[in-house]
């Protein structure tokens, strides 16, 4: 390990310790090739930073203690300089994750992402061709199934993962089926419940809330079962399947990780404390003030609409359980050198 690379993750405890960010969602572009009814962050303009421009921005993050940064979108591979952007962050001790729909993932791409230590997620929601167009917007499981099929022989250094979100449409047998093509092909999986809140970024369809009790029933189940598997193959995951399940039942949702353990940077470079409030400004140089003035408005929204993005949990979750994952410490580390190792 680098010397720099050392007083990166310094700065990046420090920053875990005292409740500052260490997760940067980054929406690279608003731009998107599909449309997906769940979601309402893509746009068809997007007034995308240049390389020069988020150069800066990750010098300023690198400073400030940022340790992982999520690329997401819109979908980011519709930039083509997307590596140019993952080493940037690389560079400054920063691990990207590249959260993709996987249409435009070519074996030239994922080669290149194959060859340094960033993270890939592909979204899948269903292997049933009409299911996916529906929860999708197009028709183009059949071309992301033919690029993963093109890529899965490929060795790579950061963490690949195939994830599903779960709505009233999903049945577990469907992500079943999902799980094991991701495994057959070197994959890991995750499943993640349908969000909507104030409408920012998850959008309302009445067609995938759960909302009655056999719909809830049904949704249960599938997060019982991926908290089971993970019990034996992810001790990480399962404690935030342990809280996906409470979350679902409508119990209170302790403090979320906004503003706290990560924010979200716009694709201008504007910095807001979550994908839930785009147009609250915060500042890298008086983030204390910024988590003051932010501090009820949060506590509200987290109050009366609580969430479960996972940018806006999970830290959170895994930190208030540390000293759970400290008496499984001996379990975690085999489980991440067999099954994968996000961090």
């Amino acid at each position: 390990m680098s010397l720099a690379l050392f007083v990166q993750k310094v700065r990046v405890l420090k920053n875990l310790l005292t409740r500052r960010p260490i997760l940067v969602i980054f929406d690279v572009t608003k731009l998107c090739n599909q449309r997906c009814p769940m979601c309402n962050i893509w746009k068809t303009v997007s007034n995308d930073m240049t390389l020069d421009e988020i150069e800066r921005r990750a010098v300023q993050l690198q400073e400030f203690g940022a340790g992982y940064v999520f690329l997401q979108g819109g979908d980011p591979l519709i930039r083509k300089d997307i590596i140019n952007i993952a080493d940037i962050f690389l560079r400054h001790g920063i691990r990207p994750t590249i959260i993709t729909n996987g249409i435009l993932l070519t074996p030239e791409l994922a080669e290149k992402i194959a060859s340094r230590p960033c993270n890939l997620a592909i979204s899948i929601d269903s292997l049933i061709t009409e299911r996916y167009a529906v929860l999708r917007g197009v028709d183009s499981l059949n071309r992301v199934i033919q690029n993963i099929e093109s890529i899965k022989h490929i060795k790579h250094k950061g963490n690949w993962s195939i994830t599903t979100t779960v709505t009233k449409m999903t049945e577990l047998s469907d992500v079943i089926n999902i799980m094991n093509f991701a495994y057959e092909r070197g994959f890991m999986f995750a499943v993640r419940p349908y969000i909507t809140v104030s409408g920012t970024a998850g959008r309302k369809d009445e067609t995938l809330t759960y909302q009655d009790t056999n719909e809830r029933d049904n949704v249960l189940k599938i997060f019982n079962f991926m908290l089971e598997k993970s019990r034996k193959e992810n001790y990480l995951a399962s404690l935030i399947y342990e809280e996906h399940i409470k979350y679902i039942n409508g119990e209170r949702m302790p403090e979320c990780d906004g503003c706290k353990y990560s924010f979200l940077m716009k694709e201008t470079g504007k910095l807001a404390p979550c994908i839930e409030f785009p147009n609250l400004a915060i500042d890298l140089y008086s983030f204390r003030e910024c988590q003051r003035k932010y501090k009820d408005i949060l506590s509200k929204c987290n109050k009366e609409t609580p969430c479960f993005y996972n940018d806006a949990r999970e830290i959170g979750f895994l930190w208030r359980k540390k000293w759970r994952a400290a008496a499984n410490i001996f379990r975690i580390i085999s489980q991440m050198k067999q099954y994968g190792n996000f961090f």
